[in-house]
This record gives structure tokens, C-alpha cells and sequence, in this order.
């Protein structure tokens, strides 16, 4: 994806664009919790003995409702290439 540069848009653009990047975030999440379970199935399977030594971070919260600037911000810190 090219950059883009959020003044040049229209709102209504903005719109779809957090709309597709939350969808992704949704996926993702989705994916990451797929891959814990299937992990901590594993784990359980080859060291059932064994307490566990560690955790995997938490998925990232919801992104909550802001201002622009923020949701900008936001997207900034997820995609920093502009992808």
C-alpha cells in the first residue's frame, strides 16, 4: 500500500480506512489466540509435568473511539512503514 497522507482525505475516507485496519486487527487477533491455543494444546501434550514457565503477551485491547489525531496516531504506531 503507497502512503498516504491523512490530510489529503476526505472523512468519509478516513472512515473506511480505520474500518479496514480494525478489520485486520480483528483478524490478527483472531490469529493470535488461534496460535496460543494450539500452543498451550501442545505444551500440555509433550510437558504435561510440567508447570508453565512463562506467557505470551496479551493481544493488543480494542481501539477505542478518539479523536482523529488519535486514530492517526494509532494507525502511525501499527503500520510505521505506512503499509
Amino acid at each position: 500500500m503507497k502512503e498516504i497522507d491523512p490530510l489529503s482525505l476526505r472523512p468519509e475516507e478516513l472512515i473506511v480506512l480505520v474500518r479496514q485496519l480494525r478489520q485486520q486487527l480483528t483478524a490478527q487477533e483472531q490469529e493470535i489466540a488461534h496460535l496460543k491455543s494450539q500452543l498451550a494444546a501442545q505444551q500440555g501434550q509433550s510437558v504435561a509435568d510440567k508447570p508453565n514457565q512463562g506467557t505470551l503477551p496479551s493481544a493488543p485491547e480494542e481501539v477505542g473511539s478518539g479523536s482523529q489525531e488519535d486514530l492517526l496516531a494509532q494507525l502511525e504506531k501499527i503500520y510505521p512503514d505506512g503499509r
